[in-house]
């Protein structure tokens, strides 16, 4: 009897030890997860910073110049700096009117502005009467602002 409660008592430590066996080496695997993971997430998070900082850096090393501003483009050079081109701004002397908008023409006329003829969807403001529910309802549905002309 003392034998057979022996051997219970052994198999039971024998069983313990195993268990905390499995699971230290449970521990190991999951410790050794998580640190593939957090290597591989702070990869890509280094790359990301290194792909912002040169995108800075072009940045901060490009110039914009309108292709007729040769002091721009002189100064560029001078600095050793990349050159972008663009568009010379608009100027402010231009007024956008509809063909059939002779309010818009003479208000035109009367600032000395040139005029340019659109199509309605160019515009970014609708001119309305008061009176006019289909203008407002077209400003309206197209989400353009309106200046009301009465």
């Amino acid at each position: 009897m003392t034998r057979f409660i022996g051997c219970i008592v052994a198999l039971t430590l024998l069983h313990v030890a195993e268990v905390q066996a499995q699971g230290y080496l449970d521990g190991l695997m999951n410790r050794a997860t998580e640190s593939a993971k957090r290597k591989a997430q702070d990869r890509v998070n280094q790359n990301i910073d290194q792909s912002i900082d040169k995108a800075i850096k072009k940045t901060e090393d490009t110039v914009k110049c309108v292709a007729t501003d040769q002091a721009c483009l002189k100064r560029a050079k001078e600095e050793g700096r990349q050159v972008e081109m663009v568009e010379k701004p608009a100027t402010n002397d231009t007024m956008k009117c509809l063909l059939t908008d002779t309010g818009c023409m003479k208000q035109a006329k009367a600032q000395r502005k040139k005029v340019e003829i659109v199509e309605e969807h160019q515009l970014d403001t609708l001119r309305c009467s008061t009176t006019d529910t289909d203008c407002l309802t077209r400003a309206k549905a197209t989400g353009k602002k309106v200046d009301i002309i009465d």
